[in-house]
This record gives structure tokens, sequence and C-alpha cells, in this order.
């Protein structure tokens, strides 16, 4: 299964789509994902795609890809090394626009 993450961004065909860190955090506690793919900005709620991968390594639901297609920068850094540094070796991480 995939997981497309974004509050702007249409998602691609065939994927599950959450817009916010609520709905995000939703589906992953529900299902297992094979690929994530996630926007570091998500809205005025205060979350944002690093809370996602925070609550992802604290409850283990690592998937086998997971892909950043911010376009925030700064986002994308914090976001990647925060999955370097906390995430599995296993999990492929990378950064492309779907």
């Amino acid at each position: 299964m995939k997981l497309f993450v974004d509050d702007k961004r249409e998602p691609p065909k065939g994927y599950n789509c959450a817009i916010d860190y609520d709905g995000a955090i939703s589906l992953i506690r529900l299902l297992d994902f094979d690929f994530v793919s996630l926007d570091f900005n998500l809205g005025n709620d205060g979350h944002s795609g690093l809370d996602i991968l925070k609550f992802m390594h604290e409850n283990k639901k690592y998937p086998q890809q997971l892909n950043i297609h911010s376009d925030n920068s700064e986002g994308r850094v914090l976001m990647r090394r925060y999955a370097e540094e906390n995430f599995p070796d296993t999990v492929r991480i990378t950064m492309n626009k779907l």
C-alpha cells in the first residue's frame, strides 16, 4: 500500500491520501504501508511531515520506501536527516516529486 500526505497537491492514482497530521496518523495506525511520500508543510495545525516521521519512528511503523516530496528546502533537509538517523537502514529514502 502507498500513502501520500500533502495538504495542497492531488495524490497520484492508487495512493491512500491524507491532508494533515491527524489523517496521516489515523491511516498509519490502521494500515501497513510499503511506500510513504510526505510533504513538510501540512496546513495550520502546527504539525509537519517531520512530526509524522517522529510518530512512525516511535511506533516502529517503517515503510520499505520513504519519499520526501516537499518544496520546503529546510523541511526536506530536516526530514531526511531525521529519517537517516532514526529509521532502519532497510528503509530506502528518496526525495522526488510524484
